[in-house]
């Protein structure tokens, strides 16, 4: 059973430009791993913590990444089971929210398939929140579900004083986690600012890699294997020349970190 969010505290002490990335991972060991080492080798910030959420993957990404929250490259929170997207985000937050000390002033939120690029990421979106006094930063992501648009999950940096209260979150189960934290926020007129993650070549989405995971595996148990059957390949965003760019990084990155 998924336990109730922890939020933040009312007056919490912040650490001034800190800011910590949340990730949920399931099999996704390699994917994973290609995200912690950009964080950790291109993004440039001068105060990063990363919060990695494993829902009892069998891929050997538990055992991976106990080895680097052991070397200090991140916190692992590992599940015996699949407590799937949304909750499993509620924990890492609830984590940093519930944690002693001081707390951190942004949190980014991203898929374990995203990797980071540019250095300059966490300057230009922070610098957005702060310029258009926003609580919420994400990159618009247009469907035939919500044709008034949405931020997509995939990367988004959030206040956590504004944005992690009960009146607005948590993150919640199924396809779209951050559908209900969304139009909530909206409702409330909570200021949000649309920054370009993938569109300018801050980050590079690959895209259903959970779902390219859950169908390699032949997992028919797993709630989302119909909709995986038909959409596990990558999308990369559908950013020209992303897949190009994506390829050749993860090629320096599999020179530099080996998973064996």
């Amino acid at each position: 059973m998924t336990a109730e969010p922890v939020w933040w505290p009312r007056a919490p002490t912040v650490a001034a430009g800190r800011v910590a990335v949340v990730t949920v991972s399931y099999n996704t060991r390699e994917l994973t791993a290609f995200l912690l080492w950009s964080l950790r080798t291109i993004v440039a910030w001068p105060d990063l913590e990363i919060v990695v959420v494993d829902n009892g993957s069998g891929d050997g990404s538990a055992q991976y990444l106990a080895e680097a929250a052991r070397a200090g490259v991140c916190t692992l929170l590992a599940n015996d089971g699949n407590r799937q997207h949304g909750p499993g985000l509620n924990q890492g937050i609830s984590h940093l929210a519930a944690r002693p000390g001081p707390h951190p002033e942004w949190v980014w939120v991203l898929d374990s398939d995203v990797v980071a690029t540019r250095p300059d990421v966490l300057s230009a979106a922070v610098g957005t929140a702060r310029e258009h006094a926003a609580a919420l930063v994400g990159e618009p992501q247009h469907d035939r579900w919500h044709a008034d648009g949405r931020f997509g999950l995939f990367s988004l940096l959030i206040d956590p004083a504004v944005v992690w209260r009960g009146s607005v979150g948590p993150f919640t189960d199924g396809g779209d986690p951050s559908s209900d934290l969304l139009a909530s926020a909206a409702r409330q007129g909570i200021q949000t600012a649309a920054f370009p993650f993938t569109a300018d070549g801050h980050v590079i989405h690959r895209g259903r890699g959970t779902l390219a995971a859950v169908h390699a595996a032949g997992e028919r148990d797993h709630p989302l294997y119909a909709w995986a059957e038909t959409h596990h390949a990558a999308h990369y965003a559908e950013v020209p020349g992303a897949d190009q760019r994506y390829q050749a990084l993860r090629s320096r990155f599999r020179k530099e970190v080996s998973l064996i």
